[in-house]
């Protein structure tokens, strides 16, 4: 049996705006982030890895790569932070019409008991407050990493907080609902059932999945219950591309999403693939009122882009476990990592993974460029079409294969409990940098703080002590290789112009040219004897 959900005790600290302060459903969420620096450090993890690791047998390596593929390693870019943000204010914009010290959820459990009676019209009308709130949809190919950045992010917050001056109530800070594979709308409901049941320790998915046969919109009203009952604060639903999509389901889905943001005031976040965007299309259109538009997650190719794919890929590079390993890949290698993998990140981490497992099998010790092509061509055969739609940058090719799945790494399970020889440097301890004077500094090179901030966390994070005049001078240089990595990469994806002449320009080619010769010749007896000629 699984283990429940531990709760933790509600702890009030002051949310530091007067729109917040009195609601004890903020007031007990962790403080605003206000730095993005802390906030990467934050975010940011790694896995144990050292130079002992070299002196292991090689089985023992190869398992010790598992640390990578169990989300130990995880290096945040602007697009985390700015994620972070804007789930930070859905969540608090939520409850701040939902206060149970001023018994607003009582009011709301009381209306939808009403509706779920058929006795609406019982319902008397008096002057509310607008309780809609801000919700958005987050769209990308697979393996782009917006799952795991959206667990990531939310794994800042305690799911579950209980408020024992408010009767012990049960706060749900955000739950998690994957739509199943060919789901219809009621898998989609009992999904919901089961990942409540999962943090409460619940029978919910028991309840209206088997014992009881009821329609879809009456999972859809026992849904809304318990977003009432346990004041959830964010609903994100994962893989929406898999929901059927027909016009009445849509139609009711965007009704349901509706009513909880609108009337109830609970935040939706709708994670899935572009396959998603006609859902996705009439969810913005359903939120004219709402600030918040369509979150397009991914590699688009541009510098910013490129840049921060560099990011990621030269701190992963450090974590290898093959012998003759280097501090960072040499240009070439590097681009030609990012021309196999598109800048899919789950793609990047897998071939870097992969291609480490065959150089210690077969002794090479090496990560080179034919050992990535042989890992793309043998193990990432299934996405080959998604990344060949992606290298063309047609639309509807992308389309049509964004959601195909990334294959598994298939590693024996990863050897637990295994020996730390080097303790890692707690990126938490490392000092703060001189905001103000390094933020001038940035500016007279023209470089945004904010653009920038990832970036400056991994080089303070390698040189413990650098001055701020030699860290500009190293992102400098990061951004300009990013420049010239990328016009690299651009020219290697462009497709050779073909200099087709049309046969009826042949006979002004060059005389020893076969197509004039073709274009003199009747037949192919006379074209034999005019190339014996021309010889």
């Amino acid at each position: 049996m699984k283990t429940p959900y531990v709760a933790v005790t509600a702890n009030y600290i002051d949310p530091g705006l007067e729109e917040y302060r009195g609601n004890p459903l903020i007031e007990a969420l962790p403080k605003i982030y206000e730095d993005d620096l802390v906030l990467a450090k934050t975010l940011a993890s790694r896995p144990t890895h050292s130079e002992g690791d070299l002196k292991l047998h090689p089985k023992l390596r190869m398992h010790a790569l598992g640390r990578l593929l169990d989300g130990d390693f995880f290096h945040p870019l602007p697009n985390h932070l700015n994620l972070e943000k804007k789930l930070s204010l859905m969540i608090r914009s939520g409850y701040v019409k939902r206060n149970p010290a001023k018994h607003h959820d009582k009011q709301l459990m009381q209306e939808n008991y009403l509706k779920s009676q058929g006795k609406e019209e019982r319902i008397q009308v008096f002057p509310t407050t607008d309780r809609s709130v801000q919700s958005t949809t987050l769209i990308g190919c697979s393996g782009s990493g917006k799952t795991t950045a959206v667990r990531k992010v939310l794994s800042t917050y305690a799911q579950l907080i209980e408020h024992p001056d408010y009767n012990m109530h049960q706060q749900l800070v955000y739950v998690v609902v994957e739509c199943p594979y060919n789901g219809d709308l009621a898998s989609l409901c009992k999904n919901f059932f089961l990942s409540i049941d999962e943090v409460l320790n619940t029978k919910y998915h028991r309840l209206y999945g088997y014992e009881i046969r009821v329609g879809e919109k009456t999972l859809l009203q026992a849904m809304k219950q318990i977003v009432i009952d346990h004041s959830l604060g964010l609903l994100v639903i994962d893989e929406i591309q898999h929901l059927q999509d027909t016009k009445d389901k849509r139609d009711e889905l965007l009704n349901f999403f509706t009513e909880l943001t609108n009337t109830i005031g609970v935040p939706v976040l709708i994670v899935g693939t572009p396959k998603a965007s006609g859902i996705s299309k009439d969810l913005r259109g359903a939120r004219r009122e709402i600030g918040f538009g369509s979150m397009n997650w991914g590699i688009s190719k541009t510098e910013s882009d490129m840049k921060q794919w560099r990011s990621f890929a030269m701190r992963l590079w450090r974590f290898q476990w093959v012998k003759k390993r280097t501090q960072t890949p040499d240009s070439d290698l590097l681009e030609h990592l990012f021309v196999l993998s598109q800048g899919i990140i789950d793609i990047t981490l897998k071939l870097f993974v992969i291609a480490q497992i065959r150089a210690i099998v077969t002794k090479a010790e090496e990560i080179t460029i034919p050992l990535l092509d042989t890992v793309y061509a043998e193990e990432m055969k299934s996405v080959h079409p998604m990344l060949d739609a992606l290298r063309s940058g047609n639309e509807k090719e992308i389309l049509k294969y964004s959601d195909l799945l990334i294959p598994t790494v298939d590693i024996e399970d990863v050897v637990k409990n295994m020996p730390q020889y080097v303790e890692e440097l707690d990126i938490s301890e490392q000092r703060e940098p001189e905001e103000n004077g390094l933020k001038s500094l940035l500016e007279l090179f023209k470089l945004d703080y904010k653009e920038h901030v990832s970036g400056i966390a991994l080089l303070k994070d390698e040189y413990p002590d650098i001055d701020n005049v030699s860290l500009v001078r190293k992102l400098i240089a990061e951004v300009d290789a990013s420049k010239l990595s990328l016009k690299s990469v651009q020219k290697k994806e462009q497709k050779p112009k073909t200099n087709v002449v049309p046969y009826g320009k042949w006979s002004k080619l060059d005389h020893d040219d076969l197509r004039y010769i073709r274009s003199q010749s009747n037949t192919e007896s006379e074209m034999h004897s005019n190339l014996v000629k021309a010889d």
